[in-house]
C-alpha cells in the first residue's frame, strides 16, 4: 500500500464540499455519476477548496467505470489543475484532453489504437490535457478490467518531501510518479484544484464515483490565527505554538510544524509594524548548558525558516531559556514533549 507522512487534517466528504460540471449528478450521499449511458455524454466533479502541493495528502475513493467491457467507453481522469470546474474534450479526451496546466491520473477502458492506448484497461499520469501516450510522465500501464459493475477502491497519494505521487486501485500500488509538480506541471503554482472528469463517445459506459475520505491541508497562504487569537497576539500575549514539535535532542522542524508558522508569517503580513519574539525552550533531560544551547538553535531553526519565506531579519529576535520554564510536568514522557516547545509573542519596537 502507498504510504504518506504529516498529515494534519483528516476528513469525510459531502457533497456540498463539490461543484459539478456537464452532466455530472449527484445520486447519493456521496456519490457523483459522471457520465450518462449514452453517446458522447460528459461530466466532472469539483472540489471547491484548493490543495497545497507543498504539503503531503491523500485521498480515497471509490469508482465504478459501467458494465460493459466489451463496447464500453471510455474512462475516468482523476484531475489537478489551477482552474476549477473545467471539463475537456468528450470521447476518447474523458473530459481531460485540453486541460492546460494540468496533472490527470487516468484510468482508460477503450483502446484508441491512434494514441498508443493498449487494448487492456489501463492508466498513466498525464499531463497538459495532452491523453496521447506519447506525452506522458508515466504509463501507460495495464490493470485487470474494471468494467464489471462494481465499485473500485481507489487511492492517491503525495509525499511532498520524496516528490512521490502513488496511485493505488483496490489495495495494489498500479503507478508511481517521481518530480517537481509545482515547477515542471504547474509553473511554480503549488495551489491546484481538483476533480475527477470523464465522458463518452461513440460507445459509452455509466461512469460513478463516491468519495470516502481526504487528508490534506488548506493552502497554507490562507492560514490564519483564530479571531480570538489575533485579538489576544495584538496585544503581546504569549502564544504557544502547539503543533510545533521537535524529538528530544533534535531542532528539525516536521511538515506537521508549517501550518502553524504560516500562520505566524500572515499575521506578520498583515501587520507590518509589529516584530516577532521567538522563545525556544526544552525538557530536562540533559545538562542545563546543552539545553540552553540546544532551545536557541531551536528558536533560531524558526527564524531561518520564516527568513527563508520572507519575514525581514530585523523584525525577527530569538532567545533560548532551555528547562528554565517547563510548561508541564517532566516526569512523563507527554510533560516533556510539551516542555520542548516555542512560544512567540508580537511587539511593536517603538513602543
Amino acid at each position: 500500500m502507498c504510504t504518506l507522512s504529516a498529515l494534519t487534517q483528516t476528513s469525510l466528504v459531502s457533497p456540498s464540499d463539490f461543484t459539478t460540471s456537464g452532466e455530472a449528478v449527484l445520486t447519493g450521499s456521496n456519490c457523483f455519476q459522471l457520465t450518462k449511458e449514452r453517446l458522447w455524454s460528459s461530466g466532472g466533479v469539483w472540489h471547491k477548496t484548493p490543495i497545497d502541493l507543498r504539503s503531503s495528502f491523500s485521498m480515497d475513493l471509490r469508482m465504478m467505470f459501467g458494465c460493459d467491457d466489451i463496447g464500453g467507453a471510455d474512462g475516468v481522469v482523476f484531475v489537478f489543475t489551477p482552474f476549477q470546474g473545467m471539463v475537456g474534450y468528450q470521447g476518447e479526451g474523458m473530459g481531460f484532453a485540453g486541460l492546460q496546466p494540468s496533472l490527470g491520473i487516468e484510468i482508460d477502458t477503450w483502446e484508441n489504437e491512434h494514441l498508443f492506448d493498449p487494448p487492456e484497461d489501463h492508466v498513466a499520469i498525464l499531463q497538459d490535457g495532452y491523453v496521447n501516450h506519447y506525452y506522458n510522465l508515466v504509463g501507460p500501464k495495464a490493470i485487470a478490467n474494471v468494467e464489471d459493475c462494481k465499485l473500485h477502491d481507489l487511492g492517491i497519494r503525495w509525499d511532498e518531501k520524496e516528490q512521490l505521487l502513488e496511485v493505488s486501485i483496490d489495495g495494489q500500488d498500479v503507478i508511481a510518479y517521481q518530480g517537481d509538480l509545482i515547477a515542471d506541471v504547474f509553473r511554480d503554482n503549488p495551489v491546484v484544484y481538483w476533480g475527477v472528469t470523464s465522458a463518452t463517445g461513440k460507445y459509452f459506459n455509466r461512469h460513478e464515483i463516491c468519495f470516502d475520505r481526504i487528508n490534506f491541508r488548506a493552502p497554507l497562504e490562507d492560514l490564519e490565527f483564530t479571531p480570538q487569537q489575533i485579538g489576544l497576539l495584538e496585544k503581546g500575549q504569549v502564544h504557544t505554538l502547539e503543533d510545533v514539535k521537535f524529538k528530544s535532542g533534535r531542532t528539525t522542524i516536521s511538515d506537521r510544524s508549517l501550518p502553524d508558522l504560516h500562520r505566524v508569517i500572515n499575521f506578520l503580513n498583515d501587520h507590518p509594524h509589529l516584530h516577532l519574539g521567538i522563545e525556544g525552550h526544552t525538557d530536562n533531560v540533559g545538562s542545563e548548558d546543552l539545553n540552553k544551547t540546544l532551545s536557541q538553535r531551536r528558536a533560531k531553526a524558526i527564524s531561518d525558516y520564516l527568513l527563508g519565506k520572507g519575514v525581514p531579519q530585523p523584525r525577527l529576535h530569538v532567545e533560548g531559556y532551555g528547562e528554565e520554564h517547563p510548561a508541564a510536568d517532566n516526569t512523563t514522557p507527554q510533560g516533556r514533549e510539551k516542555n520542548r516547545r516555542i512560544d512567540i509573542y508580537f511587539f511593536n519596537p517603538r513602543t
